[in-house]
């Protein structure tokens, strides 16, 4: 199978900081960053006389760290020392410092917890003792998920064999554990083992730990050492280990896999975890020198004399086998999703094992190590990462081109219709309902969900898929008790109805709250996608948001909804074609569909249903009723769809437009987890293609840019190009809209249709800069979580206002003093949990909407007012 712009068979530049000032080098070393500094702390070496000449092992308790400045970097040996002599212990880099955990030296083996902070004031370290483990470790690995820290493995005594055990540490405390609190856990599964490879990083769906390989001792028995292979995965949430494929061959001799034991390793991106040579590889003498030590001990035990001769042959060949051995240089990455490896090129030096990879700035930094049994070195390697290459070729650029030229073109088609606000907002009633129903789904779209839930499928299972068919429970609440209100009041914006019902006050709330929504939205919806397509075609981020924005206000200035609403409907037809194409090339590719179908259910993938009962994970129940009312939230209070609800020329044809819009949202939802299926096969079979470290939502546009066909390529992205500027236009318009009908027309004396409509297009104009500015902003200092922070916005605010809605709808003695009331608390309610509970954000709306229903009622009963014939403004069985 051929591939277009693959990363470079070696990923990395190589360079070296300073040395390290213990000329013989160091190994077993505490290591980590805090306040932009590396810290070294501790280590071993053999500083006389090397190890197969009998050289005695020293330990350190000095403290080292590296500072980068402007002009040069400069290594500090700091007053302070630890407690004793230390190395072969675990450090983790947090925020709080670096966390040192157990280890030991010619004594024993010890049980003590500290951080490690850098004083940037004082230049100088400062050590806090936490408490200690509830058993000494040495040779163990260690890790961290989420706020705990790992433990596998490891010795409890000098000398002696390893342990399968299995330790659980607490950075910060929680309803159930207070921080700093040590649990031993059950055992780790596998065979006890020193130096495993232990890496925390997302298996596609939660934060799981990876334990790769190590090194099983048994002084007691026959075989005293043995070289491990085997993978295994940790799921924190089920409490379960799971084995996964075991390491390919190094071609270690004495064992047929791969062995990586003390090697060091790093999570990057979303899925991917790098592992840089480890102590296999072809010059890795273990297996015959165990063989040879066996022999030798056998002929010792014979007492035969006149075998002397052999026996010091013996020695002497062990010995030369150790002084000759070394390690493999291949730089590994190992995919958590797809369960896969791939070789990405190897060390340009010696390779360093006992060591650790960290982050530092935007470089990977392995301090010191072991090079050769007994050889440690004082080198700092540096590794960055090779920038990747991006082609979307010209044939693509110009489809891209074209078509975002006819957006522009049918922006100023529909110009020439514009003659009233009706026009502008509402199209005067001319949009046909199968069009008006394409473009309520395209605002529901956006292109956050075009690329994120693809990668979903791909990452994890079909879990969320069973969200859609909430949209269809939602249709008949809409056409039966929202749609007659907003139609038959003439509406503009949905917020007019609450002023009708309540009065101005929740009218603007209600609308202040939606512009504020809409111009953080702006933002996101164009930000995230840019992300994407920037990484994958290689177009300067900024460049590829200030098209978008530049674009979409152009046609929106000019068209109004019309503009909107029909490019909305080319929109969705040229990404429904996208997907679709995309799944016919990857059959193609893998060349059995059937092959594709047996992958897929042997990995789970199309797994939907997650019985368990869990406030915490997304599971089936929260993921259903959170679907559910997230989406009524937006498709009964929400401007943007409201709006379309009122393009049509009749009520009739408004229902037949939503039927339309949550019909085609169930097989075109097959369409997009399909997609992330088919993407989690392909990527399987051939993992080399992925870039390493990249993000999950990337996968769909790094398929397409890579690997779809010019043309059709540029066709699919200008489709998602689309979807991020049609988010953006439908909040210009929206907030557009709100702003000239909620302020303009409802407090000026002096408003007029044609000022309006004037004001309504500067309006656009500026919001729609705003927004590009906002995602710049957002390119320029990115925030994590983005997408699930928007999620929980949504949660917060676009709750509050349904519940008004349903106020206002449903419980005629409902005032406006109880809804503002139910609505606030709604909010603080929601804020409490968020930063105090580890709810997922599912939950938000189910607990948002009862809040400001039930308090908004007792509030009005508590706050009786008098309200004006509100009949025709509260849903009535037997009133039509």
């Amino acid at each position: 199978m051929s591939i277009c712009n693959s990363q470079t068979q070696n990923i990395f530049s190589f360079t070296n900081e300073i040395d390290i000032p213990n000329t013989k080098g160091l190994n077993g070393s505490f290591i980590g960053v805090h306040n932009d500094v590396l810290i070294l702390a501790g280590g071993t070496n053999y500083p006389d006389k090397p190890v197969w000449e009998d050289g005695v092992k020293k330990w350190y308790d000095v403290i080292y760290v590296l500072e980068k400045t402007v002009d040069a970097s400069k290594w500090y040996k700091v007053s302070l020392k630890l407690p004793r002599p230390l190395a072969n212990g675990v450090s983790i880099t947090t925020s709080k410092g670096v966390l040192c955990i157990g280890g030991d030296n010619e004594k024993g083996i010890y049980n003590e917890v500290f951080f490690l902070k850098w004083n940037k004031e004082r230049k100088t370290v400062e050590i806090e003792f936490l408490p200690p483990m509830p058993i000494p470790l040495s040779n163990m690995g260690g890790s961290v998920v989420g706020d705990l820290v790992y433990l596998v493995g490891g010795q409890q005594l000098k000398d002696q064999k390893s342990t399968s055990k299995f330790l659980s540490f607490s950075l910060s405390s929680s309803i159930i554990k207070k921080a700093y609190t040590w649990e031993i856990l059950p055992n780790f599964p596998g065979k006890g083992r020193i130096q495993p490879v232990v890496v925390g990083q997302s298996n596609g769906h939660q934060n799981c730990l990876y334990v790769f390989s190590g090194l099983y001792v048994n002084p007691t028995a026959k075989t005293k050492y043995e070289m491990l292979s085997d993978v295994y995965e940790y799921d924190p949430h089920k409490i379960k280990w799971t084995k996964k494929k075991s390491i390919p061959s190094n071609l270690t001799p004495g064992i047929k896999k791969g062995y990586l034991a003390a090697a060091p390793a790093i999570k990057n991106g979303d899925s991917h975890i790098l592992i840089f040579g480890g102590a296999g590889g072809e010059r890795q003498f273990l297996s015959e020198r165990i063989s040879i030590i066996e022999e030798i001990n056998t002929l010792k035990e014979n007492k035969d004399q006149t075998l002397e001769n052999k026996l010091q042959q013996l020695e002497i060949k062990s010995k030369e086998l150790l002084k000759n051995t070394s390690f493999s240089k291949t730089i590994w990455v190992y995919h958590t999703i797809t369960d896969t490896w791939v070789k990405k090129g190897e060390l340009d030096d010696e390779t360093q094992i006992v060591t650790q990879a960290v982050k530092w700035r935007n470089n990977i930094i392995i301090p010191g190590g072991e090079i050769s049994p007994g050889i440690r070195t004082n080198k700092v390697k540096v590794l960055t990462f090779k920038p990747y290459k991006a082609s979307f070729g010209i044939v693509n650029y110009l489809t891209l081109i074209l078509y975002l030229s006819l957006m522009i073109f049918m922006g100023w088609f529909f110009s020439r219709r514009n003659n009233t606000t009706n026009d502008y907002f509402l199209g005067g009633g001319r949009i046909p309902w199968w069009a008006a129903g394409l473009s309520i789904y395209a605002t529901m779209l956006s292109a956050i969900t075009y690329l994120s839930q693809p990668a979903l499928a791909y990452s994890f299972d079909w879990q969320a898929y069973l969200g859609y068919f909430s949209i269809l429970l939602i249709v008949p609440i809409i056409i039966t008790f929202y749609l007659p209100f907003f139609r038959k009041l003439n509406l503009t914006t949905a917020y007019e109805y609450l002023e009708k019902r309540f009065n101005v006050t929740i009218r603007i709330f209600s609308s202040s709250t939606f512009v504020l929504f809409q111009l953080v939205r702006m933002g996101v919806v164009v930000y995230l996608p840019a992300l994407a397509l920037s990484t994958v075609m290689g177009m300067d981020i900024y460049l590829a948001i200030i098209v978008m924005g530049v674009l979409a206000i152009l046609y929106t200035y000019m068209g109004g909804i019309e503009a909107v609403i029909w490019t909305d409907v080319v929109q969705v037809i040229v990404l429904i074609l996208g997907l679709i194409a995309g799944l016919v090339f990857i059959v193609i590719e893998v060349g059995d569909i059937g092959y594709i179908f047996k992958v897929a259910v042997e990995d789970s993938k199309f797994k939907m249903i997650d019985f368990r009962f869990s406030f915490t994970e997304i599971v089936t129940w929260s993921l259903f009723l959170g679907s559910f009312a997230l989406n009524f939230s937006s498709y009964t209070t929400d401007q943007a769809v409201v709006q379309r609800y009122m393009t049509t020329s009749n009520e009739k044809e408004a229902r037949k437009s939503i039927w339309l819009n949550g019909i085609i949202a169930i097989p075109f939802g097959i369409l997009i987890f399909g997609m992330g299926t088919f993407l989690y096969v392909y990527f399987k079979e051939h993992p080399e293609f992925l870039t390493v470290g990249m993000q999950n939502d990337s996968v769909f546009p790094l398929f397409i840019t890579n690997h779809l066909p010019p043309g059709v390529a540029g066709l699919v992205i200008a489709g998602i190009f689309s979807a991020s500027m049609s988010s953006l236009d439908s909040s210009m318009h929206t907030v557009s809209t709100v702003v000239t009908i909620d302020y303009y027309k409802r407090f000026s004396k002096s408003y007029s249709d044609s000022k309006g409509l004037i004001l309504a297009k500067y309006i656009t104009l500026i919001v729609g800069v705003f927004g590009t500015v906002i995602a710049c902003l957002m390119a320029a200092f990115p925030v994590k979580s983005i997408f699930f922070f928007f999620q929980e916005i949504i949660g917060l605010f676009g709750s509050a206002i349904s519940g008004i809605f349903i106020l206002g709808i449903f419980i005629k003695k409902s005032n406006w003093i109880g809804a503002l009331i139910g609505a606030v608390l709604s909010i603080i309610v929601l804020v409490i949990i968020k930063y105090n509970t580890p709810l997922n954000f599912y939950i938000y709306p189910l607990i948002a909407i009862p809040t400001c229903v039930i308090t908004g009622f007792m509030f009005s009963l508590f706050f009786p007012i008098k309200q004006n014939n509100i009949s025709n403004l509260v849903y009535q069985k037997n009133v039509k």
